[in-house]
């Protein structure tokens, strides 16, 4: 028996063949599928795809063997991937000096035919084979040839597709771990923020109210100045730690009726519904969905509170609520009398901090709306809105039929 040569690029190979984390795994339907199709074409009992280790030959699939795994110094695939290029065939091993008296031809599995296609990188490291074995003297034709030199491409294309999804799937956590660490630090930073600002107002209002008579009017001017950014400021804070709060602070789903979420959300501004006489029609009944209750709060909010804020001067807000049943889910439209959009600045209005007016116009955030786009998304549906200038605004959202 001659022992398999090592190869020149042993080193780089094994590092390139460690990449790829397949070693020691468990059977997997795609290469079975191989393996099963090689054996099938070559007319072959014993069919397998190796990888040639440090010290072993590894079985990622295969047919007709019972072992896992196999010395490297009795493995045909270590002859095999010493000329990367070309399809090893031994007709009959007993008549071969290498092979002849090597314990896998003359004990189990008696390997007497071998045929071993290279799998090879596209940096031209061989890491195994696909091979087909018989307990008996036999030939490939040239169209079984090819055949197996095809399915060994499938084979490495199979492997860098594994490679590409789990880096993919790596990349894919390492984002969502990022985006929950901005969004915690989002929140603390938002959280920490509202009392120093808390203490900035009040302290230009008392500045005001004490000491404003002995001030003359350019410095009343910059107090005013101070206390109204103070005041956007508090708003800017809230909103953030509102969109930090959707997605954390509800963990689990519950049955929820939002004609309930809708009364309680009515509640909430029921000022500025009084100071605005805005009127809210509900056009149809609310459904009873599994939801994030208190996203699902502040989705109507924002909308709701939006639709009475962008209305005509001196034309009281009328708002439309509607939800009609589909067949992937449930379709909720707010509609308004408002002063609408242009269509070109519909895209933008649901990026954060968006604002198509200044704030002596219209003070806000502009953050509620991408609060409202998180909290849809999060139920797997869709948010979108139709407008048009000086005719008001119809949002729409989708929330799906057992939705995760």
């Amino acid at each position: 028996m001659k022992k398999p040569a090592i190869p020149e690029n042993e080193s780089e190979r094994l590092r390139v063949l460690e990449s790829f984390d397949i070693l020691d795994t468990l059977s997997e339907a795609e290469f079975d599928d191989i393996t099963s199709i090689a054996s099938t074409i070559c007319n072959s009992p014993i069919s397998a795809i190796t990888l040639i280790d440090k010290d072993r030959q590894f079985f990622k699939s295969k047919i007709g063997l019972e072992v896992l795994q196999t010395p490297r110094d009795i493995a045909f695939c270590a002859h095999a991937i010493n000329d990367p290029s070309e399809l090893m065939i031994v007709p009959d091993a007993r008549k071969d000096i290498r092979f002849a008296d090597n314990p896998l031809v003359t004990e189990l599995p008696h390997v007497i035919f071998y045929a071993g296609a290279p799998l090879v990188t596209t940096d031209g490291y061989a890491l195994g084979t696909l091979c087909v074995i018989d307990h008996q003297p036999k030939e490939l034709s040239v169209n079984q040839k090819k055949a197996l030199h095809s399915l060994a491409n499938q084979v490495m294309l199979l492997f860098e597709l594994r490679t590409k999804n789990k880096l993919l799937r790596m990349s894919e956590k390492k984002v969502e771990a990022l985006a929950k660490e901005m969004e915690l630090f989002v929140y603390a930073a938002s959280h920490d923020l509202q009392e120093p600002l808390r203490m900035i107002t009040s302290f230009m209002d008392l500045l005001k109210k004490n000491y404003g008579e002995q001030l003359d009017e350019k410095a009343n001017t910059y107090i005013n100045f101070a206390t109204d950014g103070g005041k956007r400021m508090q708003k800017l804070v809230a909103g953030l730690l509102d969109l930090s709060r959707t997605n954390t602070a509800n963990k689990e789903k519950t049955l929820t009726s939002l004609d309930d979420t809708l009364k309680e959300v009515l509640q909430n501004i029921s000022t500025l519904l009084k100071e605005r006489k805005a009127e809210i029609i509900i056009s149809t009944p609310l459904p009873v969905l599994e939801v994030y209750a208190e996203d699902m709060g502040r989705l109507f909010q924002n909308l709701l509170s939006n639709a009475i804020k962008f209305s005509n001067a001196n034309v009281p807000p009328i708002v439309k609520i509607a939800a009609v049943e589909q067949d992937k889910g449930w379709l909720f439209s707010i509609q308004d009398n408002g002063i609408g959009m242009k269509a070109a600045d519909i895209e933008k209005i649901f990026e954060i901090f968006a604002r198509l007016h200044s704030q002596s116009d219209y003070q806000g955030s502009g953050i509620g709306l991408s609060i409202c786009k998180k909290v849809v998304e999060r139920h797997g549906g869709r948010i979108w809105a139709t407008s048009e200038e000086g005719k008001g605004s119809v949002f729409y959202f989708t929330i799906p039929h057992l939705s995760k």
